[in-house]
């Protein structure tokens, strides 16, 4: 009789064990998965939020709006100004390349979770995570047959800036145009560029697919057309960035 009251009470002990470590097993599954979903959802509205920031700031050098403001909700995400990239352009009319321009601009930076972040960069904005990336918008790059125009967005700031935590407002605001290179008389044999920094990669591709050659171990994306490009243009945008909460 006592061996048999014993057996049930290993039974229902064995049991009991099973139904908690099943709860626990779907319990921390479940939480995981809805973990993951909101990370993607809040990256998502990342997403939707730079594209906004992105046309407010083309209003400044594009309609020549004088300031925008940009709401960000960031939920556990961060936002900030990253360290400068570089960008540089060089002509060459006739006698070989000489530089036209050479710009330190900041990097605009969401940061959520495992490195996964969204960039607005010089016009344009890339999606990261820590296995590569990709683009999400063009930077203001034209190459229409003969015809070149490259604007530099410099998004500027003495230094670097971070926010964490509820709602954040994006302030820009345009301080200068600087016309770097003009010229229309089809002297212009070729335009190079170059952009140094974490996302230089996904700058070459996006150069590549305008019709630029970037050769392996060479720091340049080179334009030519074979005939002189007839108008050529490198225009600069100086825009101060300032985020609040």
């Amino acid at each position: 009789m006592a061996d048999r009251g014993v057996s049930e009470v290993l039974s229902f002990v064995l049991v009991f064990t099973l139904i908690i470590a099943s709860i626990t097993l779907v319990s921390v599954g479940g939480l995981g998965t809805l973990q993951d979903a909101r990370n993607a959802e809040q990256l998502n509205n990342a997403e939707r939020a730079f594209d906004i920031l992105t046309d407010n700031i083309a209003d400044l050098y594009q309609r020549g709006a004088p300031s925008r403001a940009t709401e960000i909700s960031l939920g556990e995400a961060q936002l900030r100004t990253g360290e400068n990239v570089t960008m540089s352009v060089e002509v060459d009319s006739g006698s070989g390349y000489s530089r036209v321009g050479q710009w330190e601009i900041r990097p605009i930076v969401f940061e959520g979770d495992e490195e996964r972040r969204i960039v607005y960069e010089a016009g344009g904005v890339y999606r990261t995570n820590r296995d590569g990336g990709l683009r999400i918008r063009d930077p203001p790059l034209v190459v229409d047959e003969n015809h070149v125009l490259i604007t530099v967005v410099g998004i500027n700031r003495p230094e670097t800036q971070s926010l964490g935590g509820s709602t954040v407002l994006v302030r820009a605001n345009h301080r200068d145009t600087d016309i770097a290179f003009e010229d229309t008389s089809g002297d212009v044999e070729g335009v190079r560029i170059n952009v140094t920094g974490p996302r230089s990669d996904l700058w070459e591709a996006y150069f590549e697919e305008k019709g630029f050659t970037c050769a392996t171990g060479d720091d340049w994306c080179e334009y030519t057309d074979g005939g002189g490009i007839e108008r050529t243009y490198v225009v600069y945008h100086d825009i101060r960035v300032d985020i609040d909460q």
